[in-house]
């Protein structure tokens, strides 16, 4: 996952694993969970999110649940 903070607050969050994922069944959790933070989606792997602290609020969170 790589945040680019843009202009006026902004933050787009790439999500690079959703390239590599193979299930169509993780790709459609992936979309739901980052849906649900309340990020609109750019592109298959881009969600812009209204400020940088809510995205990497969003990272912080899913590494917790998600990995190791």
């Amino acid at each position: 996952m790589k945040l680019l903070p843009k202009n006026k607050g902004y933050c787009l969050l790439e999500v690079d694993e959703m390239v590599e994922m193979s299930h169509t069944k993780d790709i459609e959790e992936m979309v739901t969970l980052v849906n649900e933070s309340g990020a609109s989606r750019k592109s298959f792997n881009t969600w812009l999110f209204p400020t940088v602290s809510s995205a990497e609020e969003f990272v912080f969170m899913y590494q917790l649940k998600y990995e190791n």
